[in-house]
């Protein structure tokens, strides 16, 4: 009977009449770890007796039989095993136990059982776990589109595939890991965003910080920004700048007295990357826009009136008016001021034929528009009866005078008429005949 310590006694057929077995020795035990293709990275022991159940180790490891050979059982070191020597205790019956012990290489490591861990920062940094036991380092280098990098050289938001060439104290590769794909995305943040504006532009500026980019961000080549600001009804022009705490930028074109909304949108390689900032700013008074259409006309009395509409924007706090009346010449003289909310103005008491020039300006309270300017030519303008009143005063005047014109010219005559009669008979009279003769 045959008793391996484990399943009892096993009947031995034999033609002798009696039959002893010894007990399990070491010389029964062959270790075939070198040779062996059975568990590749296992310590192997072949021998005829069935060692299964009669091998334990510390770690207390399970043994693995050969497919190809059912004398050999294999047991596979732990990963801290490596560098160290692996004891295998082989047990018989209640017979007394010993031990094998196996020196385990450092090629027993398997780039399968490598663990590497990438930290999500930069200068990027890969933690690769080796054996306690073992005195090694790892370098590492990383492929991005067919490009080799080292680790310091990683940019952000960029895929690569990373390799650990893991070497002993001569600086030797001994073995390689397997692929580590690697990828770092910054958390950029757009922090301190400090404004300021014109009445058609806003100034923005700001500091960027990233908790695990932190230190390499002022060496970014790649790093940029958008900034904008709604609304924008026309084309606006970008002025950005970057600087290594953040950037500024200069949005132009924008409307007066107007909120705007303005956002700064960190990137990287022209791809939109992190977290935006936006801001809500307000731009200052801007020169109003001039009124659209006006009219002039004259009224009774000597009055004028003004009429305009008005379609374009104040860009300012208040909304309204200033027509102004002057006489025209050379040197234009203002004669009346006045100021509305809406544009119909109206100037009396003006001076009859006179031409007068308007001018009116859209006003916000800080500027006025460009003006809009009109002629007019005063008349005065009355009721048909005072016309016709005035036109018979008038008439009655033109005769009076005419008459007493008349009067005076024909008394002027006749007193002229008088003095040649009284001159012709004085000289008649005095005059000698000249048939009489004076006597002597």
């Amino acid at each position: 009977m045959f008793n391996d310590g484990t399943d009892g006694q096993t009947s031995c057929s034999c033609t002798e009449h009696k039959t002893r077995t010894f007990s399990m020795s070491e010389s029964d035990i062959k270790d075939v770890s070198n040779t062996s293709p059975c568990v590749p990275g296992s310590v192997c022991y072949w021998s005829e007796w069935d060692i299964s159940s009669s091998m334990s180790t510390s770690d207390h490891i399970t043994a693995q039989s050969c497919t190809s050979d059912s004398k050999i059982f294999c047991i596979k070191p732990a990963f801290n095993d490596i560098c160290s020597d692996l004891t295998t205790t082989f047990t018989s019956g209640n017979c007394s136990p010993f031990r094998l012990t196996r020196n385990i290489p450092v090629g027993f490591l398997n780039p399968s059982d490598i663990n590497s861990t990438v930290q999500p920062k930069l200068p990027a940094e890969i933690n690769t776990t080796l054996p306690s036991q073992c005195r090694l380092t790892t370098d590492y280098t990383c492929q991005e589109n067919g490009r080799i990098k080292e680790l310091s050289e990683l940019e952000p938001f960029t895929d690569y595939s990373c390799i650990g060439h893991i070497k002993d104290m001569n600086n030797d590769t001994i073995i390689n890991t397997t692929d580590i794909p690697v990828r770092i995305n910054c958390d950029l943040q757009i922090i301190n965003m400090k404004t300021g504006v014109t009445n058609t532009s806003v100034h923005l500026s700001w500091t960027t910080t990233s908790t695990n980019c932190h230190d390499v961000l002022p060496t970014l080549p790649k790093l940029s920004y958008d900034c904008s600001c709604s609304p924008a009804h026309n084309t606006l022009e970008l002025i950005v700048f970057k600087d290594p705490p953040g950037g500024t930028c200069e949005i132009k074109g924008l409307q007066s007295y107007t909120n705007h909304t303005c956002t700064v949108q960190p990137k990287y390689n022209n791809n939109l990357e992190g977290t935006s900032a936006e801001v809500i700013q307000k731009t200052e008074t801007g020169i109003p826009d001039a009124v659209s259409y006006m009219s002039v006309y004259s009224r009774e009395n000597g009055a004028i009136a003004v009429h305009c509409e008005y379609y374009g924007r104040f860009k300012g706090p208040e909304k309204k008016f200033i027509a102004r009346l002057y006489v025209r010449g050379d040197a234009p003289k203002l004669l009346k001021e006045e100021t509305q909310e809406n544009c119909n103005f109206v100037f009396k008491d003006l001076s009859n034929s006179t031409t007068h020039m308007v001018k009116v300006t859209a006003f916000n309270g800080e500027y006025e528009s460009r003006p809009f300017i009109q002629y007019d030519y005063t008349i005065y303008k009355t009721n048909g009866i005072v016309f016709i009143f005035r036109l018979s005063l008038i008439t009655i005047g033109i005769i009076i005078m005419i008459t007493c014109v008349v009067i005076y010219n024909r008394k002027s005559r006749d007193d002229a008429i008088v003095d040649v009669r009284l001159q012709s008979t004085a000289v008649y009279v005095n005059e000698r005949h000249p048939g009489l003769r004076k006597r002597a």
